[in-house]
């Protein structure tokens, strides 16, 4: 939420109140405190507004973790993502929160376009439960919620019960601040200006505008319905306006996902843009059904279908629960109709953004990662090597598209290598997913040595994206911000130094899935070579030192850039010792590789 966006609104209001003062100077019938409901609706929304931040900081806190796993683990195909999707959103009472966490996960690589427009799905009809608990008449009960989680909050010294009380304070104050936009709007039941305004409401275009502007301003269609509730508990709306402003509401929650996908990959803007469809999509084939799904909503709550005309406190006491219904209808139908079609967003969206050479040499699918090998564990290791052999492929790229940026530092150059190591991370825990269901089949002794082999295998490569994160990676990025350069000759020794580590990691990764003993014997057989480079690289470490700030600073990330390019050697001395003990008699017994001048 965007405190902000109530000035914009704010801004409407006084519009609208020196409209109503012209009005009712040529109408003194009826004489309003403009200042005083302005005062009462602003409060009370905001009141609303910050009640939903504090609902979703404490289930973020209390059940945050364990949402962002079902996201990025139940996703498998689309009917799990439009479960997992409303199931989040239903416990996190924000489509928008889950909207954003789906196009951050889409963005590092977590998941792709099409388990992400399931999510996006879901996350619609999850929402919708916020309106079904604001429908219920529990203001009564919001000071007491806000009291009680003040105090849990007060007294409680675990972040998780303070989390429990910030949650339960939150939706007091949502339903305290409904209830003080309510009282604000009491006297607006005899303001014919007013009423003019909401019988013109009954085209449903006007609705589903003035629900999307609003939503796109306060960037929460939950604070929209909870307003259309207001207002119809009010006696102000009918159910076909109050379904026209939720379906507008429902467009305009598509603009935070959108903003979430500035500075963000291609294939989160084509999620977001998927987004965009759905909802848009949604809305225009119900659009000339609205009075059918009135009925609809009015059978299923009163079972008592009423005509045109009903009176004013007959639509205050049914319309807020028809509302809710409405919406649970057209987003639950809306869902089944459009979760068969995601093929069809996926095409779509790919001709408004085509699919860049550069993103497809950035996707790393797991291409041999067969899931009928399982039972098979020898033939599901040789799959695991032709994978790796993959990985070293991609790996290789990417290792040498980072050490070029040290000659010359660029930011969007270093955000989207950021990128791509999350992309090599989710990569690895494909590899390490497929080891571990072969680790729970039977293992012959030749199986588990060679199964105990690949797990190491994969931690070291773990080891080796730690190492190009922490050690080159977050160094230029410190480097840029201060402006900081390498001297010439630095540059030009760790070269020198990288394209060595460069080829220890290919010949590395290519002994194991090659099972190549001479691979393996040349990483070991550099290490004189590299030796001599970190040594030239120290004595122009000492020589060039001079104690000023300036000089101090850059020496600090000249010696991490060595020391990183000390540890990817180490990794990959351990990743040919791995392999070259697969090669020693079985009957010569051997010390554990690492042990073996590992340093």
């Amino acid at each position: 939420m965007k405190y902000q966006h109530i000035t914009i609104l704010f801004t409407f209001l006084i519009s609208l109140f020196l409209y109503g003062s012209a009005y009712a100077q040529s109408n003194q019938s009826v004489s309003l405190d403009w200042f005083t409901m302005i005062m009462w609706l602003t409060g009370g929304l905001a009141l609303f507004l910050y009640g939903m931040e504090q609902l979703i900081k404490g289930l973020l806190v209390v059940a945050g973790e364990q949402m962002k796993q079902l996201l990025a683990k139940l996703t498998t195909n689309r009917v799990m993502g439009a479960i997992t999707g409303a199931g989040v959103t239903a416990v996190i009472q924000s489509s928008s929160v889950t909207s954003v966490l789906t196009v951050g996960f889409v963005s590092a690589g977590l998941m792709s376009v099409g388990q992400a427009a399931g999510v996006i799905m879901g996350a619609n009809l999850g929402t919708t439960v916020t309106a079904q608990v604001i429908a219920f008449k529990v203001t009564n009960f919001a000071l007491l919620m806000v009291a009680v989680g003040f105090a849990i909050q007060f007294f409680a010294k675990l972040n998780n019960k303070i989390a429990i009380g910030r949650l339960i304070m939150g939706l007091g104050l949502i339903f305290f601040g409904m209830n003080i936009m309510s009282e604000g709007m009491a006297p607006l039941k005899d303001y014919q200006p007013f009423l003019d305004i909401m019988v013109e409401m009954q085209n449903p275009f006007l609705g589903i505008l003035v629900g999307f502007v609003f939503t796109a301003l306060i960037q929460s269609s939950s604070a929209t319905i909870g307003i259309i509730i207001v207002m119809a508990s009010n006696g102000f709306l009918a159910l076909p306006a109050g379904i026209a402003l939720a379906m507008g509401a429902n467009i305009g929650t598509t603009v935070t996902a959108l903003l979430a996908t500035i500075g963000k990959s291609r294939e989160a803007k084509r999620t977001g843009l998927i987004h965009l469809q759905f909802n848009l999509l949604g809305v225009l084939i119900w659009l000339p059904f609205i009075p059918e799904l009135s009925q609809l909503a009015i059978y299923l709550s009163t079972h008592d279908v009423v005509q045109n005309g009903a009176s004013m406190a007959y639509l205050a006491e049914n319309t807020p629960r028809e509302i809710a219904n409405a919406n649970t209808i057209f987003n639950l139908i809306s869902l089944l109709i459009f979760l068969p079609m995601i093929p069809i967003f996926l095409w779509v969206v790919n001709k408004i953004l085509p699919v860049l050479e550069d993103e497809k040499n950035s996707v790393f699918n797991a291409e041999f990662l067969d899931e009928t090998f399982i039972n098979s564990p020898s033939m599901a290791m040789d799959a695991v090597k032709l994978e790796l052999e993959q990985y070293q492929q991609k790996q290789s790229l990417f290792y040498k598209r980072v050490v070029s940026l040290i000659q010359s530092p660029n930011i969007d150059k270093l955000t989207k290598e950021d990128l791509n190591l999350h992309r090599f991370r989710s990569y690895q825990r494909k590899i390490l997913s497929y080891m571990g269901r072969i680790g729970q089949s039977e293992l012959t002794p030749d199986d588990q040595t060679e199964y105990l082999k690949l797990m190491n295998v994969v931690n070291n490569l773990e080891g080796i994206l730690e190492s190009i994160e922490f050690n080159i990676l977050n160094v230029l990025h410190m480097m840029v911000q201060g402006s900081h350069k390498p001297s010439d000759t630095m540059i030009e020794l760790v070269g020198q130094l990288s394209t060595e580590v460069g080829k220890s990691i290919d010949n590395a990764l290519f002994s194991i899935s090659k099972k190549d003993k001479e691979m393996a014997i040349a990483v070991i057989a550099i290490k004189p070579t590299i030796d001599l480079l970190l040594q030239d690289a120290l004595k122009h470490q000492v020589k060039c030192f001079k104690p000023t700030e300036e000089r101090l600073t850059i020496f600090r990330y000249e010696m991490q850039l060595i020391d990183g390019f000390k540890q990817l050697h180490t990794l990959c001395k351990r990743i040919a010792r791995l392999e070259l003990a697969s090669h020693v008699d079985v009957q010569k017994p051997i010390s554990n590789p690492d042990s073996q001048n590992v340093d």
